[in-house]
């Protein structure tokens, strides 16, 4: 009887032990989805704090390289000894401290390291969960949210139209949304940024590639939020409503992307 209840308590111990995710090393075992893309955006914040010490590091190491450089090439005419002691004391304590300066700096890098490696582990195992998901619904994408709250109106929707500008007719290749200047622009589903910034024509840009495959676009913003490489969830705002570009009024230009080729929003986003 003892001997099974030693047996039971080792189980159940080995089962907890697996069930725990350990924020030090990102271990990841049975772990929902939500909580692994939360994960994901801790990791990558280390991984910026990380990334901006190793450059703080650098740039004392080149300071002091800068020094020892620099004494060297300067002919010095010494002749009292405490002088000549005084600045063979200095190189040293340079020489000690710049050894110090490369060693913390290669421990930041290999730490740095490993928590790029995790970070590629954890949005395999989303992307692969998403996959799953997808074959389970037989679909090719997972609708996402609307992207800007209590504004529903569609002022130029997908397809062929007449440019409001060169008045010729185009492809459009998303939906314009109207809504005041400011408005919060929000991510339709969890993903990464893989874009931030001016693109011709569209004004100020954000590009998000989802977990599940798709891609959205989010054009005109008066200005954007988020970063690339930065993680996303969905509802998360992303940027603010603008007449950036070749607009003519502050509104939101949304486009969806699945396989490289855009579809209308309207069937991607609830």
């Amino acid at each position: 009887m003892k001997k099974y209840i030693s047996f039971l308590i080792v189980f159940v111990s080995l089962v907890l032990g697996f069930s725990i995710c350990k924020k030090d090393d990102f271990n990841v075992y049975a772990i929902e989805v939500e909580n692994k893309i939360d994960l994901l955006i801790e990791n990558k914040e280390i991984q910026k704090k990380l990334g901006l010490e190793i450059e703080n590091l650098q740039n004392e190491i080149n300071l002091i390289e800068e020094s020892e450089n620099n004494n060297n090439n300067q002919v010095e005419v010494v002749t009292v000894s405490f002088i000549q002691e005084s600045i063979a004391s200095k190189e040293y304590i340079e020489e000690t401290e710049l050894e110090s300066l490369v060693k913390k700096k290669s421990e930041l890098v290999d730490k740095l390291q490993d928590y790029t490696i995790e970070s590629i582990k954890l949005e395999k195992q989303i992307e692969e969960e998403k996959k799953e998901e997808l074959s389970l619904n037989n679909t090719e994408y997972l609708k996402g949210l609307w992207p800007v709250k209590s504004y529903k109106e569609i002022s130029s929707p997908f397809g062929d139209r007449i440019h409001p500008i060169t008045g010729k007719q185009s492809f459009h290749k998303g939906i314009d949304i109207p809504a005041p200047q400011d408005t919060d622009i929000i991510s339709c589903d969890d993903g990464i940024v893989s874009f931030s910034g001016v693109m011709n024509g569209y004004g100020n840009v954000i590009k998000i590639k989802h977990f599940d495959g798709k891609e959205t676009l989010y054009a005109h913003n008066n200005s954007n939020i988020v970063e690339e490489g930065d993680i996303v969830k969905a509802g998360q705002v992303i940027a603010k409503v603008g007449t950036t570009g070749n607009s003519t009024g502050n509104h939101l230009h949304f486009e969806t992307i699945i396989n490289n080729e855009n579809i209308n929003p309207i069937n991607v986003v609830n």
